[in-house]
């Protein structure tokens, strides 16, 4: 193995260092200002794809309070609606009744441990 940086004596036998890739612009995905994962900040972002790694692995998370459970607690128990902490809210919440993570009927007023909600979702109470 070669350290280029090591030394400025290049001998006949010495490889180049090999010149880096230029990056095209056409490469990078633009951020979809209407993606509400676009809002999180890097410890949501980041968190968003553990659950989402979790879920491809094990399967998606349960209603209860158990192991496997996403603590879901319906709309009628939720006591942190006025703030904001609601599953439509939430970047996993595919509208209607449905979640990406969490199996079952979810309502849009309801909330579980797993929520990941943009900062301008979020309202102090």
């Amino acid at each position: 193995m070669r350290n280029y940086w090591l030394s400025e004596y290049q001998s006949p036998d010495d490889e180049e260092m090999p010149e880096e890739p230029e990056m095209d612009d056409s490469e990078y995905e633009e951020e979809d200002m209407d993606d509400p994962k676009s809002k999180l900040n890097a410890r949501q972002k980041m968190m968003y794809e553990q659950y989402e790694a979790t879920v491809e692995m094990h399967g998606m998370f349960d209603q209860t309070s158990l192991g496997n459970g996403a603590h879901y607690a319906p709309a009628s128990k939720n006591p942190f609606i006025k703030e904001g902490l609601i599953c439509s809210n939430c970047v996993f919440f595919k509208g209607g009744q449905g979640c990406e993570i969490v199996a079952g009927t979810i309502q849009p007023n309801a909330v579980c441990k797993l929520w990941i909600i943009p900062n301008e979702l979020l309202k102090k109470g």
